[in-house]
């Protein structure tokens, strides 16, 4: 008679154990309603839904989804990897948060990162402009004052040598400078593909100047917290298809500098959720990227690079099973 009662009490544990993850609700915060890890939300609800979890998506900004997460009231959150140690040391717009607020940020952990918004240095077609060191002498919108992107660019012409004219513009009045001859470059900041270059390939074929690997280490040895960017590779063949051929790219891929934008996960949301969560994703993957040129460039192969805080026990759990982390 007990054997039987204590059979009754393992078989009630396991379906609620299997139920706190089959009917979880989480919610997840995301920049904004155009923005890549909101889109990537939406799909990702989606693949949840079918397995009984429950994923809300809503906007609200970096920085408030990041101080809601902290709070507890939003459960995943994208955020740049650099700044999120911002966020964890106070620093930059995290600065004149509470120390509570703070703590929150220390207990959150990492998903996964994808790659989101880069820099992008685009030309005229009809240029002689075809590498970096070919920006020598030109003028070039580097985005607004005081801009991070900005800041990083100087950066560059410094490592390659070169005196560029740089221009403080936002990138809509830089490309129609560049249309007009006023402006031999600009920098923009965007996925692929982008709104505003999209606008501006279809009056001028542009091309995508790339950054080599060697610039890009010396970069990252200078600037703050450089170990968390990287060099994001984008096809030739997906530049093609984005922009319908208005946009050149020399060679098989164009190269950016940007950093990962990394999911993450507040303290006290459970192992098996996030690890459910996990699985769908990757298991799943070919239905994400095949949902915008953006997203297609999610992978598993580098989706753990340049990521600044510690993987959530679920997703780590997940990432040892397929062998990515031993």
């Amino acid at each position: 008679m007990a054997f039987k009662r204590y059979k009754q009490m393992a078989a009630a544990v396991t379906l609620a154990a299997f139920s706190t993850v089959a009917s979880a609700e989480v919610v997840f915060s995301g920049v904004s309603a155009t923005s890549d890890d909101y889109a990537l939300g939406v799909v990702w609800s989606g693949l949840a839904k079918k397995a009984g979890i429950a994923m809300t998506v809503v906007e609200n900004g970096t920085v408030s989804g990041m101080r809601k997460t902290a709070q507890g009231e939003v459960d995943f959150v994208a955020v740049g990897s650099p700044h999120y140690r911002d966020a964890v040391n106070g620093e930059g717009a995290y600065a004149k948060d509470p120390e509570r607020i703070r703590k929150g940020y220390q207990g959150m952990k990492a998903v996964m990162g994808l790659p989101s918004g880069m820099a992008q240095y685009v030309v005229r077609a009809d240029s002689d402009i075809t590498e970096f060191a070919d920006l020598d002498g030109k003028r070039i919108g580097i985005g607004r004052p005081g801009g991070n992107a900005g800041q990083v660019s100087t950066q560059l012409f410094d490592i390659h040598g070169i005196d560029v004219n740089g221009q403080h513009l936002e990138y809509g009045p830089a490309l129609e400078q560049l249309a007009t001859g006023s402006l031999d470059g600009t920098l923009v900041w965007g996925s692929v593909p982008n709104a505003s270059i999209d606008n501006a390939s279809r009056g001028t074929k542009l091309r995508f100047v790339s950054l080599d690997e060697d610039a890009f280490e010396q970069l990252q040895g200078q600037i703050s917290n450089g170990q968390y960017y990287i060099l994001q590779r984008v096809p030739a063949s997906t530049v093609q298809s984005a922009y319908e051929g208005r946009v050149e790219v020399t060679g098989d891929a164009a190269s950016f500098w940007t950093f990962p934008w990394q999911i993450m996960v507040r303290d006290g949301v459970d192992e098996d959720t996030v690890y459910q969560l996990t699985k769908l994703l990757w298991e799943n993957i070919e239905t994400v990227q095949s949902t915008s040129p953006a997203l297609s460039l999610i992978n598993l192969d580098d989706t753990l690079k340049g990521i600044s805080a510690d993987l959530h026990p679920g997703a780590e759990r997940y990432y040892r099973e397929i062998g990515k982390i031993q």
